[in-house]
């Protein structure tokens, strides 16, 4: 009897658990090849964790915006301190980061209505924000659309990146993913990070021709998306998911790839 992956070859872009999800997705009959694009980094050898803290130590802050679960991780390991945190108020953009903050014995008392910037304003927006500080947590890239958004309500954005990102994978294993694409030797593709998109993107506008990159994301590969804000990263660049499941853990993504393809058949 035939698996439901039988023959298909799936390129994952995971860093934190590459292997677990290449079994899973061996279980199911899928040839996979592996690039890890992008890795966590402490900023600074975790600097930024420890001036995230000082703030919560020695300013009265109102309110901890989390966006990921990594921030909360890297948080705690450079600085345990979660005392601290719990004096305010703890905003967490999605289940990650509310199951991060339970790892570490903390409670989120927010969760955003969408686990994206759009749904921590919304939510936000019902709360008494003039006059309030605000701690958020960012991972790399500046947000000043929040902070532009908090202030009009009011309220004293303070931000913080506890991480940053960089390459997980050498340049020519990313060009060779990039070519496996282009040569339609890749049937699926995995995105389970938003921040994955546009590196993938970047290397590849510069790689090969940047139309006929997202033309066979487009047709010839079946583009599986983890999370809203991953989707929305692909749709800016022109690429609509084909898969994205509800769950947005391993073995879901697995199992609705797994139905897509039997669907087709």
């Amino acid at each position: 009897m035939s698996l439901p992956l039988d023959g298909i070859r799936v390129a994952i872009t995971e860093n934190r658990y590459p292997e677990q999800l290449t079994q899973l997705l061996e279980r199911f009959g899928a040839t996979v090849f592996s690039c890890p694009l992008l890795k966590e980094t402490p900023i600074e050898n975790a600097a930024g964790a420890r001036r995230f803290m000082s703030i919560c130590e020695n300013t009265e802050i109102d309110y901890i915006v989390f966006y990921t679960g990594v921030g909360v991780d890297i948080l705690i390991r450079a600085v345990n301190k979660p005392e601290v945190l719990s004096k305010s108020k703890i905003l967490a953009r999605g289940p990650k980061a509310v199951n991060a903050l339970k790892r570490a014995g903390l409670q989120a008392d927010l969760v955003a209505e969408s686990p994206t910037t759009e749904g921590i304003l919304k939510t936000l927006s019902q709360e008494p924000l003039h006059g309030k500080t605000v701690l958020i947590q960012l991972y790399g890239n500046d947000n000043p659309g929040l902070l532009t958004s908090l202030q009009k309500q009011g309220a004293t954005p303070l931000a913080v990146s506890i991480y940053s990102y960089s390459a997980a994978s050498d340049p020519e294993k990313v060009q060779a993913l990039i070519h496996k694409v282009i040569k339609k030797e890749i049937d699926a593709i995995t995105f389970t990070s938003a921040m994955q998109v546009p590196f993938l993107f970047s290397v590849a506008d510069k790689a090969t021709n940047p139309a006929t990159f997202r033309q066979r994301l487009k047709k010839d590969v079946v583009v599986v998306s983890v999370g809203e804000v991953t989707s929305k990263a692909l749709r800016d660049a022109g690429v609509q998911p084909h898969v994205e499941p509800e769950d947005h853990k391993m073995a879901p993504m697995v199992k609705a790839l797994a139905e897509y393809f039997e669907s087709r058949r």
